[in-house]
């Protein structure tokens, strides 16, 4: 048996079994969820980074919508909620589209 020790997507051990193969896991109690959301997170940016095609791009970018989603849902907001302060924040101080980096502010 290879070790894993990842948290992974909810069908993951049906598919496993559909192959023909066996598995061993563990339900992580909601901080331990939110802990390896976080973990999972950092592995998907990195992947992200790494990626050659546009492809692979979206596809480690569906992986950390699919993410979010999960660390609201542990947070008690639903995903129509989320959106609500989305857009609020982006009302307040727009979006990232314009690519704008700031490099000093003087007050």
């Amino acid at each position: 048996m290879v070790a894993f020790n990842k948290l992974v997507r909810d069908k993951v051990p049906s598919l496993v079994t559909k192959d023909g193969g066996s598995y061993s896991l563990k339900l992580l109690s909601p901080l331990e969820h939110q802990h390896e959301i976080t973990k999972k997170m950092y592995e998907e940016l990195d992947e992200y980074h790494a990626a050659q095609s546009k492809d692979e791009a979206i596809e480690e970018l569906v992986d950390m919508v699919e993410l979010i989603y999960a660390a609201i849902k542990l947070h008690d907001v639903s995903p129509e909620d989320f959106e609500a302060i989305r857009l609020e924040k982006k009302k307040k101080k727009g979006g990232f589209e314009k690519g704008i980096y700031l490099n000093s502010i003087s007050q």
